[in-house]
């Protein structure tokens, strides 16, 4: 059945996508010469940004059927240096490495001195908006706590800041 007007093709891809027998992996889709929902580039490759809590996230999914490869990455700011602000750095250090114990290890500070927030996912399904969705959300709540706490230290006026515990004093042994 050849759809002729795009009032036509806009119902029938609308009709396609709400239907969950019929879900289909992400990416650009246009209707075949039969009506039929097909995706339009089949390289298998989603790329997008979003920003969440003031830090900009970009995901790279690797689609094929019955498969997915998914990456989430943020870099959250920077180390401040020694020399600025000793106390601020030594914070931020404290609350990176508790948060990278706390999520397996996907906060860590990066040989630049970037606060680097990454995971992958592998799983065996066909990456739709719903598992697109519940990973990404899920990935978020794992860390929301402690992306609060790096955006009020990183963010902090002197006021805040002057709330924070100093830091404990180390031995040299440690």
């Amino acid at each position: 059945m050849a759809i002729a007007s795009s009032a036509e093709k806009t119902k029938a891809l609308v009709d396609a996508a709400t239907t969950p027998a019929t879900a289909m992996p992400l990416g650009a889709m246009g209707l075949d010469s039969d009506g039929q929902l097909v995706r339009k580039n089949n390289d298998g490759l989603i790329r997008f940004t979003f920003n969440y809590m003031g830090y900009q996230f970009a995901v790279r999914a690797e689609v094929a059927p019955g498969h997915t490869r998914m990456r989430i990455h943020a870099v959250l700011g920077h180390l401040p240096y020694t020399a600025e602000a000793p106390d601020l750095r030594t914070n931020m250090r404290a609350v990176v490495h508790e948060a990278g114990r706390a999520l397996g290890g996907r906060i860590s500070i990066t040989s630049e001195q970037r606060i680097l927030f990454l995971d992958e996912f592998n799983f065996d399904e066909t990456l739709t908006p719903q598992s697109l969705l519940t990973k990404t959300v899920a990935f978020l709540l794992s860390a929301k706590p402690y992306l609060e706490l790096l955006a009020l230290i990183a963010g902090a006026s002197k006021a805040v800041y002057a709330l924070l515990p100093a830091p404990e004093a180390q031995s040299p042994a440690e």
